[in-house]
């Protein structure tokens, strides 16, 4: 044995040959068909300053990418979703189209839905390009780590939110959330 090898042990070591293609889409059809796939925090995530970006993995585990650089202050905030709901519609099925009361209600609606385009698209989408950027200087910026449960996963995110970096916690809520539940099939019905 030569100095500084590492030894791993035959539990340790993981020999069976990757995932094939096939293997891969199978596991992210039955995903998706569960309901699942939502990430539970991006770096979009509080204003874009989230340091990190948190997932359930279709491979196993949930999985965490901690950020490398971040903005050095926050953009333009975004206009919220809730206010292209103030003119309230009915989905026509028929027609695949929302219909409206009045045509001052669809005028109303129409109004404020080009508003909200506009300040998302130009005023704050536009405004992180003009933000510049700053590596991070702590510890594990740029890795990436994945648990094997969301309540590790809340646990790592504690870690890194002590450590310095910024974390939602709505993020941390969620995962200990589904730590506490238990797990459904895709059916819905618990498993039992």
């Amino acid at each position: 044995m030569k100095m500084g090898q590492l030894v791993m042990s035959a539990e340790e070591q993981d020999l069976s040959p990757p995932p094939s293609t096939q293997q891969r889409r199978a596991t992210a059809r039955q995903w998706r068909e569960g309901g699942r796939g939502m990430s539970y925090c991006r770096f979009s995530s509080a204003n874009w300053m989230s340091d990190v970006y948190v997932y359930e993995d279709v491979m196993g585990g949930w999985t965490t990418h901690v950020a490398g650089r971040k903005w050095r202050f926050p953009p333009i905030p975004d206009m919220p979703m809730s206010v292209l709901t103030w003119v309230k519609g009915e989905w026509n099925k028929k027609h695949k189209r929302v219909d409206y009361p009045t045509w001052r209600h669809a005028v109303c609606a129409r109004i404020i839905g080009r508003i909200w385009h506009f300040w998302h698209y130009r005023v704050h989408m536009a405004s992180l390009h003009l933000i510049p950027l700053r590596d991070i200087d702590l510890a594990w910026a740029g890795e990436q780590f994945n648990d094997s449960t969301p309540s590790a996963c809340a646990d790592r995110l504690v870690i890194l939110r002590l450590t310095g970096y910024t974390v939602p916690q709505h993020a941390i809520d969620a995962l200990r959330d589904e730590a506490t539940t238990p797990p459904t099939s895709a059916d819905g019905k618990g498993e039992e």
